[in-house]
């Protein structure tokens, strides 16, 4: 794979996974639970909220 590629699979499978949080944003999940199962940090699910709530 080229170097563009990689970095576009990349990018398409971060948003993917950004859509899944803020599909468990939107059920109510609680932030700390988020964090545990997708293992990133609280501050950034705490971010994906603030900007769903605008």
């Amino acid at each position: 794979m080229t170097k563009l590629a990689e970095e576009l699979y990349e990018e398409g499978r971060m948003e993917g996974h950004m859509e899944i949080i803020r599909n468990m944003l939107r059920k109510g999940m609680k932030i700390e639970d988020i964090a545990e199962m997708t293992g990133l940090p609280k501050q950034e699910i705490e971010e994906l909220a603030r900007g769903q709530a605008h």
